[in-house]
């Protein structure tokens, strides 16, 4: 009997320590999206004015931009159609500088780096992607055929094209702290696209 009891108390107090583990309280303050949006909104609009002023406003994504050079290319951004979903999927060459407002750089290429983009059309566009949301929208043109991409310009990037991007947490790394990145920080971009396939 004795040897029956053992086993059956362990397993009895593992579970009960599973529930009670499970039903603690989680101290972390929860992420509320729109609120941080809405403060970022304001830090952006005040960067902006101060720094760069001819930057247009994108109200749909809350993304400022400018267009530092329009590009020769003519690359024509397709959705592939899988048995997993329909993507946007395409191989840029870039150079970019990404910062903080503070001014901050945290990441930079020296020279041009190629990268394969992958981002869902359908569920959670444009979070589930290879990239952060803010380059889906810097990349992307504002529509596909009948299906609206929301990009910040007609074509999408194309080779020769130069933009700077300064976008809500949102579309960066939300309330995550990613290497020197704190978390809920807006960032600023300048990207290069030097070949696009």
């Amino acid at each position: 009997m004795k040897k029956l009891l053992s086993p059956l108390f362990m397993g009895i107090a593992a579970i009960a320590f599973l529930i009670v583990s499970c039903n603690k309280s989680d101290d972390a303050p929860v992420y509320d999206a729109n609120a941080q949006f809405k403060t970022d909104s304001v830090t952006l609009k005040n960067y902006v004015s101060q720094n760069y002023p001819a930057a247009q406003y994108n109200s749909e994504t809350g993304i400022w931009y400018e267009i530092l050079a329009e590009g020769t290319g003519n690359y024509e951004y397709k959705v592939v159609d899988t048995l997993n979903g329909k993507y946007l999927k395409f191989k840029p060459t870039v150079k970019y500088v990404g910062k903080l407002l503070s001014g901050s750089v945290f990441d930079k290429t020296d020279t041009a780096k190629e990268f394969e983009i992958i981002t869902n059309t359908g569920y959670q566009y444009p979070f589930y992607s290879t990239i952060i949301p803010a380059w889906t929208f810097a990349f992307a043109p504002q529509k596909i055929g009948d299906m609206k991409l929301g990009g910040l310009t007609e074509k999408g990037l194309q080779k020769g094209s130069k933009i700077h991007i300064m976008a809500p947490s949102l579309y960066g790394y939300q309330n995550q702290a990613v290497g020197t990145i704190p978390a809920n920080s807006p960032l600023d971009f300048v990207i290069e696209v030097t070949d696009i396939k």
